[in-house]
């Protein structure tokens, strides 16, 4: 019980700015909208930022009862909710929940990678997350994530799989993302390392797939030191 009073205490200020925030800006706006002169498309506008907001509301509601939790899976699950938040104040609750771990945990490691995920989309900075299948090759990985950082991509984290593709690729899921997707094949290239662009349809419109988001999968056995 201690502890999940210490977070709520911890976490209460960066969630109620949050609430204050979401429902001042649309009650603002609805203020406002209302005076102008084509009501239909203004009342259509006013519906989709209520909807908006009231999914951000829920979405805040679920994460302070999950991050809570002595749980760690579900601490984990409140930091994956706050994806569908925006990117601004994902990273503000992301750092708030990063600053409550008083010790290094797979929750503090979430934290900092959502923190670091919702800045690059906060900056429209592309994202590559890296997966491997052995846990040999996470030194070699650790080096080209290294390199790509350099490049100012932002990579998060390298993620020890057990399923894969057989030939090592750069996944990108919107069409948009095409160019981009073929600039981080020259630049691996660059490197040694040698892997194809590929298309995952079924994408465009999620909300959890975020325009310049990436994913590096290395075959078995790759990348090589």
């Amino acid at each position: 019980m201690e502890r999940k009073y210490y977070l709520l205490e911890i976490l209460i200020v960066p969630v109620v700015v949050a609430l204050v925030g979401i429902l001042g800006t649309f009650f603002i706006n609805a203020q406002l909208e209302k005076s102008a002169d084509k009501r239909a498309i203004v009342d259509r506008e006013i519906a989709e930022k209520r909807a908006k907001a009231d999914q951000h509301i829920k979405i805040l509601e679920m994460f302070a009862e999950k991050v809570s939790s002595n749980d760690e899976s579900q601490r984990t699950l409140a930091l994956r909710l706050l994806n569908a938040l925006d990117a601004e104040l994902e990273e503000k609750i992301a750092k708030a929940v990063y600053n409550s771990e008083s010790k290094q945990s797979i929750v503090k490691n979430v934290a900092s990678q959502v923190a670091e995920d919702a800045n690059a989309r906060a900056r429209d900075l592309p994202r590559i997350y890296i997966q491997i299948r052995k846990e040999e090759n996470q030194s070699a990985a650790r080096s080209i994530m290294e390199k790509l950082k350099t490049a100012h991509f932002v990579v998060p984290s390298i993620e020890l799989v057990d399923n894969g593709p057989l030939t090592s690729e750069l996944r990108y899921f919107r069409q948009e993302d095409k160019p981009g997707a073929e600039s981080i094949v020259n630049q691996l290239s660059g490197y040694g390392v040698h892997v194809s662009p590929k298309y995952v349809p079924g994408y465009e419109n999620a909300k959890t797939i975020q325009p310049k988001l990436y994913e590096l999968w290395f075959a078995p056995g790759e990348p090589k030191g």
